[in-house]
């Protein structure tokens, strides 16, 4: 069978990545081509993605792999939800980007809920009600009248943003845009209420297409200055976390996932969205899928919290692995210290360590200390918030999920992976790392005619990835320490 490349082009908070894929003999292997580091930048306290070095680091990742390589077939690009650009009818950014932990959003929930109930907001797009939305960033630059909307032809999403530079078409993907909480999944289209409300102008979002649809081909300079023609730029799943759901080797109905990282999403995939009084009340989310389906799932803060404590550490000069700290954790006391990883302190504090701190003193638990005991109470904690989550999506959906899938970066923490079989009962299977460039890679491959279908895909991606399985243990013991967990944490 001939060798079939595709470039996955993988942007996170934290890094980005330029990830080829090569497809032969119903396995695909990946080579990391490039990588860089992805973070906002402060100025005069307002917090921006650096997207001009972001797309210098794309095309130099670009040009590595096509001197590599010259048969590569497409690019595809997948980032995290809910930020955008203003692009001007000329080709113009209207401003930077600002990073969706930017404090421009604080308070802006209740301004907003004094223009439509989060209720009626909810019941039109079935979206996690959650201050970083797209929603909510653009209604805080209504209640500051920004000038910006004074330029801004199009609003495009992050990866719309990327995909721009790279062809000149302003568009965007189903999942991407689902994660706005503009979206209306019975109206298929931008939801006209919720826009009209809040002055959102109609003509600033982009025409939205399904995942999978080729965008068009590399702007010609870019072509010129790669040495390469006719190369396709495809959507895949722009979110992120919607190729790393592609990328779950799922078999049956029964199953649910966590694509782990900064942030965790739990949950399933679903042909119709769930939108009543219960996905409500439980905040969950419908987030668009490939082949229009949904992603049911609940944010939940991720190993953020881990990721912070870590940079901490390392700027006062202990620069830990996160095995290393990982191993700290192991050796402390188990169940000493609860927090709620979903509180809002926890969003971007100036400090993650005197958060976590300043919870536990709040919450009577005293004050963990040594770098063992806050990486414990993250991951317990973080277990914890997941069986809490779990138990609301077996209400929801009235049925007994059996089995978990842990995917992503996050899928390497084994101690967090057997903390969460043992947390909730069940049989936890983690594995691929590489879920998200995976998932990237074949629905391009679907898209060429490379690969068959969604089922074919998930095939190949198990026969081409490690996978662990963990099996529950002291369930009685965690059952009892999480009733405990629940007392601490409603305290706040």
């Amino acid at each position: 069978m001939k060798e079939r490349r595709f470039i996955a082009i993988d942007l996170g908070a934290e890094s980005g990545r330029i990830m080829l894929g090569t497809l032969k003999d119903n396995r695909i292997t990946l080579e990391e081509i490039h990588r860089f580091v992805n973070r906002p930048v402060d100025i005069l306290g307002r917090l921006y993605w650096n997207v001009t070095q972001m797309f210098q680091d794309i095309k130099e990742g670009l040009s590595k792999a096509f001197s590599k390589y010259k048969d590569i077939e497409s690019i595809g690009i997948d980032t995290w939800g809910v930020d955008f650009g203003l692009v001007t009818k000329e080709g113009y950014l209207a401003g930077i980007p600002v990073c969706y932990r930017d404090h421009r959003t604080d308070g802006i929930l209740e301004k907003a809920f004094r223009v439509m109930s989060k209720e009626e907001i909810y019941k039109l797009t079935g979206i996690q009600i959650m201050q970083i939305n797209t929603l909510f960033q653009l209604y805080s630059m209504v209640h500051e009248k920004s000038s910006l909307f004074n330029s801004a032809h199009k609003l495009l999403f992050m990866p719309d943003l990327f995909n721009f530079m790279l062809t000149g078409e302003m568009i965007t993907e189903f999942s991407i845009a689902t994660t706005s909480q503009m979206y209306n999944p019975f109206k298929d289209d931008w939801e006209e209420e919720i826009l009209n409300k809040f002055n959102i102008p109609k003509y600033i979002m982009p025409t939205i297409v399904p995942s999978g649809t080729e965008i068009g081909k590399l702007y010609r300079g870019i072509q010129e200055e790669l040495n390469v023609k006719d190369v396709s730029v495809i959507a895949p799943c722009e979110h992120d976390t919607g190729c790393a759901v592609v990328g779950v080797p799922g078999k049956g109905e029964d199953w649910a996932y966590i694509s782990s990282g900064t942030w965790s999403l739990m949950g399933v995939e679903l042909k119709e969205p769930i939108i009543n009084e219960e996905s409500f009340k439980a905040n969950f989310t419908n987030e668009g899928g490939y082949g229009k389906t949904y992603r049911f799932l609940k944010n939940i803060m991720g190993l953020w919290l881990l990721q912070r404590v870590k940079r901490e550490w390392a700027k006062e000069g202990c620069d830990l692995s996160y095995s290393e700290i990982t191993k700290l954790a192991e050796e402390e006391e188990p169940f000493k210290y609860f927090i709620n990883p979903d509180d809002v302190s926890f969003l971007n504090p100036p400090s993650m360590v005197k958060a976590i701190q300043d919870y536990c003193y709040k919450t009577h638990q005293g004050i963990p200390e040594k770098k063992g005991e806050i990486a414990r109470c993250i991951l317990e904690s973080l277990a914890f918030r997941y069986k809490e989550v779990f138990d609301d999506l077996e209400r929801i959906l009235k049925k007994k999920i059996k089995v978990l899938h842990i995917v992503g970066g996050g899928s390497q923490n084994q101690l967090l992976s057997q903390f969460t079989a043992d947390v909730l009962g069940i049989q936890v299977i983690t594995g691929p790392v590489e879920a998200t460039s995976l998932g990237n890679i074949v629905v391009q491959a679907i898209t060429k005619g490379a690969i068959k279908d969604i089922k074919k895909a998930r095939e190949i991606i198990e026969s081409s990835s490690d996978m662990k399985t963990y099996y529950p243990k002291d369930t009685e013991k965690w059952q009892k320490m999480y009733e405990r967990y629940k007392e601490i944490t409603n305290i706040i």
